[in-house]
């Protein structure tokens, strides 16, 4: 499919609206160089969808995309037509001040992310339309329904471990969902000691086969605690008694 015979096609999307989801008609705009057109196979349902429709924000949602490359812009150079990439939350930034410029582009003033200055294009739709920067090939070995939520509970839990753990640290996952569960596993990955608290007893065993060595109920962590912890990750949806 060329370049030119998207340009304009409308495609069936959807955004939040009064509280609702509505479907609206897209279009796909005219691409800049840097642009990549992705049909998207598969997505994911973030709290942040949520948070949208409750807010009433009228956005296109979704923003967990994984999907095939249809077209690519004439300055693209990692990406080519028929690679299965993903991406969607972070669209663009400026490239070159001091946040970008470290790999913080997530900081960048000038950033555009889902719900900030890109308000039509979301990964609900059948098209998603990203910046090469800001999209990534998909390992063969990760099915499409893996992967899509990756694309930001992943990168959430990813990120915060990458900037503050070390292998050997005692790293502390607090409640066990859909950002708990995949901290879990990547902190145990990174060589550290795991240690979960949950609210519920049940989620006991799969921790341990994510790779927790230590498991305590919320409700009495404060009396089984053995040793203190170097970091601490929230995932869950109230803070812990720091007084305790």
């Amino acid at each position: 499919m060329t370049q030119s015979s998207l340009v304009g096609k409308e495609y069936r999307g959807y955004r939040s609206k009064d509280g609702g989801v509505i479907a609206f008609d897209a279009k796909i705009p005219e691409l800049s160089s840097r642009d990549v057109v992705v049909r998207i196979t598969h997505t994911g349902l973030c709290a942040s969808d949520v948070a949208m429709v409750k807010l009433g924000l009228p956005v296109a949602l979704g923003h967990e995309g994984v999907g095939i490359v249809e077209v690519v812009g004439s300055d693209v150079k990692q990406l080519k037509v028929g690679d299965r990439v993903g991406g969607g939350y972070h669209r663009d930034a400026c490239g070159n001040c001091k946040f970008c410029l470290k790999g913080k582009d997530i900081y960048c003033y000038d950033r555009i992310v889902m719900g900030e200055g890109d308000y039509d294009n979301g990964t609900f739709g059948q098209f998603y339309i990203g910046k090469e920067t800001f999209l990534h090939k998909i390992p063969d070995n990760i099915p499409s329904e893996y992967a899509a939520p990756l694309q930001c509970a992943g990168v959430t839990v990813y990120t915060a471990l990458r900037e503050t753990v070390e292998p050997g640290m005692r790293v502390g996952i607090y409640g066990i969902g859909g950002l708990g569960h995949l901290a879990i596993q990547y902190a145990a990955k990174m060589g550290t000691e795991v240690v979960v608290y949950s609210t519920s007893a049940d989620k006991e065993q799969e921790a341990r086969a994510w790779g927790a060595s230590e498991f305590h109920l919320i409700s009495t962590m404060y009396e089984s605690i053995k040793a203190p912890i170097d970091v601490l990750l929230i995932t869950g949806s109230y803070y812990p008694d720091f007084e305790k």
